[in-house]
């Protein structure tokens, strides 16, 4: 009688451990997050600094009280080649500064969440900038830190 029982408790349980380890769910759809391994910014296309991987040998500049140069926010790809910015309006940029009392990132009105950006220097100093996706409040990538010395 015992034998009666293991034959299907068995196959449900292998049933559900097939199951549940994969990685497609019908029911709840995966979401696209964009793959990105590092960052290049632009300014009227010429690149002012680059993050492969968190790591960077570059230094971004701004002035005290001036609006600097308007810097475009491109990616490296998993094959290094740079690519545009997700195309998604649910992904958007933001940033993290790491003295806020030193630096500020402004964008400008119609660009809010773009990639896009300026910095203005709040006082002589140096700190760090680190450049975020958002998706859904979560963030799909992060650059890393890229060093600003303010002047």
């Amino acid at each position: 009688m015992r034998n009666r029982f293991v034959l299907p408790v068995f196959s449900l349980f292998l049933l559900f451990l097939v199951t549940a380890c994969g990685e497609d769910d019908p029911i709840i759809p995966q979401e696209d997050h964009f793959e990105a391994i590092g960052v290049v910014l632009r300014t009227s296309g010429i690149p002012v600094a680059a993050i492969l991987r968190g790591e960077t040998a570059d230094t971004l500049r701004a002035k005290v009280g001036v609006l600097g140069d308007h810097i475009d926010v491109f990616f490296y790809n998993d094959d290094e080649q740079i690519v545009d910015p997700p195309a998604d309006p649910n992904k958007t940029l933001a940033w993290e500064i790491g003295d806020p009392t030193m630096l500020t990132v402004v964008q400008d009105s119609a660009a809010t969440g773009k990639f896009e950006f300026h910095l203005r220097g709040e006082k002589v100093g140096a700190t760090t900038l680190e450049l975020f996706i958002m998706h859904e409040g979560h963030s799909d990538f992060r650059s890393g830190k890229i060093p600003v010395a303010i002047d």
